[in-house]
């Protein structure tokens, strides 16, 4: 009977060992599976989420420098046109009858009495590089005229595609009441010096004294 017992307990035994055994198998199976599959491609997922995460930072810096040079082309626009509103080239220094021609008025005893131009010797002006030196000169506007005629000249020297700065403009009243009361319009005498700015060609020799016109 103990030998019967002992025999069904160890059969028992044996079997709960087996039954143990098929059953945690499987899942060691599954544990190394996953160890083999899901573990790399988490890693290889967060990999890609980094990579992913890079690439749009990358996006956005890329995002914002075409923003900048966006913004940098618009102010250089800008700028171009401000300078092509505000600001005059150099005359080439062999150039120097434009300003004359444009300022000069006929005369005709009542609107123009008189008007002279007298231009002074080319100098060369220190301190300023572009490149090539830079010429100066004076010109002197004398002119008995109505006030309309005189403003006229201002006006058409601002208006030359060249560097003209006035540096002083003098009006002294002529007309008197009579002859104001008989044309209609204030005689002034004035006196207009402009500075005439030039860019020397590289070729050219020193500016020569000018005569008087």
């Amino acid at each position: 009977m103990s030998t019967l017992r002992f025999a069904n307990l160890h059969i028992r035994e044996r079997f709960d060992r087996e039954t143990v055994i098929w059953g945690i198998a499987p899942a060691i199976v599954a544990i190394m599976i996953t160890a083999l599959f899901v573990v790399p491609n988490y890693s290889r997922a967060l990999r890609m989420q980094d990579e992913a995460q890079r690439l749009e930072a990358v996006s956005s810096e890329n995002i914002n420098q075409k923003n900048n040079l966006q913004l940098l082309e618009r102010n250089v626009a800008g700028l171009r046109d401000e300078y092509n509103r505000r600001c005059r080239p150099l005359a080439e220094g062999t150039d120097r009858d434009h300003l004359l021609s444009t300022i000069t008025r006929p005369t005709d005893g009542t609107v123009v009495r008189e008007q002279s131009i007298r231009t002074s010797a080319l100098v060369q002006v220190d301190g300023v590089a572009i490149g090539s030196p830079v010429l100066r000169r004076d010109v002197t506007v004398d002119m008995s005229a109505s006030f309309e005629s005189i403003f006229g000249v201002l006006d058409a020297a601002e208006g030359v595609n060249q560097l003209v700065t006035p540096r002083s403009v003098e009006i002294v009243v002529m007309s008197t009441a009579l002859e104001q009361a008989a044309t209609g319009n204030f005689v002034v005498r004035a006196t207009i010096v402009f500075e005439e700015w030039f860019e020397q060609p590289p070729s050219a020799n020193a500016p020569a004294q000018e005569a008087r016109r």
